[in-house]
Formats: structure tokens, C-alpha cells, sequence
């Protein structure tokens, strides 16, 4: 293989190493005070976040979820959206799940994840997840409040894409729930342009 060929390669692979070696950080928590409400529906359901830190690649999001002292199961998918939809709703959608099936559920809170893609997210985004086909009995969201790490407002969005609604309540209707992210790798990215110019000049000095 000739040099050329290799070298976007290593640019690549040392992008891949940048991610891999930065440290992750919380950048909003709200798992350490329940308020003793859930909220249950069928519909996608989620909080709007105002991170904390600078870091913004997410690498973990994890969902507080009850089965109301009862083991069993339910399918879950998640997602992450930018609140640029009108009056502030969750819009851009950012990323996607896939449809976990038959996740084990303990019946009290429990905190599942699901790792993400480091996927870019701005200072205020919304999570939101889908529980379906649960077993034997319903599954719900616990209300927390208030965050240690990061902020929320005191509602919850819930309903889906061209139908999100508001959810309040007599107590703040924040959900238990925890996300990491990643700082962006601006050093690799400085790496990466370098290499790949060295690899287009070396090749538009091959012989014809």
C-alpha cells in the first residue's frame, strides 16, 4: 500500500484515540433526591437539560425508570433532541436508539443506559424515551428534584415529534435521570487537517 493511502487512515484512527482518551463528565444529574410521583404513558416522555461543564460529545445516557415494586421487563427507546422546535419544544432530533427489548427491570428506580454514539448536543437539550410492552405491569418515571449537576425547568415534554405538550404538576416535574459527555477533541481535529494536507500534497507530487 503506498504512504498516501495509509495516512488518512492514522488521521482516523488518532481522531478515534482523541474521543477514547478525553475525559467524560457528568453534565447533568438528577438521581439523588425522589420526590415519591411518577408519571406513566405509552407516549415518548423526557426532560429538558441545561448541561453543565463544557463538555457536550454525550457518551452515556441513563433513564430513571420504575415498575412499581415489581420485577419484569419492557422495551425501551430512547433519543436526544435540540430545543430549537417552536416556543422552545424539543425539534432538531439528534439521535436515536434502537428499540431495546425485554430490558430486566428490579421494580424499584432503576437507572438504565444507553450509551450514545458521542453525538454533538448544544448547552440545552432534551432527552426523552418510549416504554413499551412492559411485564407484568406498567412501567414509570420517577420524579427527582432538584439536579445536583446541570438544571431543568419545572416541567417535563412529553407526546412525540408535531405533538410535544408540556407536563407540570403540583410538585417539580423534573425525571430521574444522569448524562455524560465527552469535551471535543479540538487538538485531533488540528492532527487530522494536518495529515490529511500532508497525504494530498505528497500525492499531487506522484509522477503521472
Amino acid at each position: 500500500m503506498h504512504a498516501w493511502r495509509t495516512i488518512p487512515i492514522l488521521a482516523l484512527l488518532l481522531c478515534a484515540a482523541a474521543f477514547s482518551d478525553a475525559e467524560a463528565g457528568v453534565i447533568y444529574d438528577n438521581t439523588t433526591t425522589p420526590l415519591g410521583s411518577t408519571s406513566f404513558t405509552a407516549l415518548p416522555i423526557g426532560d429538558e437539560v441545561n448541561a453543565a461543564g463544557s463538555e457536550r460529545i454525550v457518551s452515556l445516557l441513563q433513564v430513571g425508570l420504575t415498575q412499581q415494586g415489581f420485577a419484569g421487563t419492557a422495551d425501551l427507546q430512547a433519543w436526544l433532541y435540540a430545543n430549537d422546535g417552536p416556543s422552545g419544544q424539543p425539534g432538531t432530533m439528534l439521535w436515536q436508539s434502537a428499540l431495546m427489548n425485554n430490558v430486566p427491570l428490579t421494580g424499584g428506580n432503576d437507572l438504565v443506559p444507553f450509551p450514545v454514539p458521542l453525538v454533538q448536543v448544544p448547552s440545552t437539550f432534551t432527552w426523552a424515551v418510549q416504554i413499551s410492552d412492559t411485564n407484568p405491569v406498567a412501567v414509570g418515571l420517577p420524579h427527582f428534584h432538584p439536579p445536583t449537576v446541570g438544571s431543568s425547568p419545572d416541567y417535563a415534554w412529553f407526546g412525540g415529534p408535531g405533538s410535544w405538550t408540556r407536563l407540570t404538576g403540583a410538585n417539580p416535574t423534573n425525571l430521574m435521570a444522569r448524562v455524560t459527555a465527552v469535551p471535543e477533541p479540538a487538538s485531533a481535529a488540528v492532527v487530522v487537517s494536518a495529515l490529511f494536507a500532508a497525504a494530498l500534497s505528497r500525492r499531487s507530487r506522484r509522477p503521472t
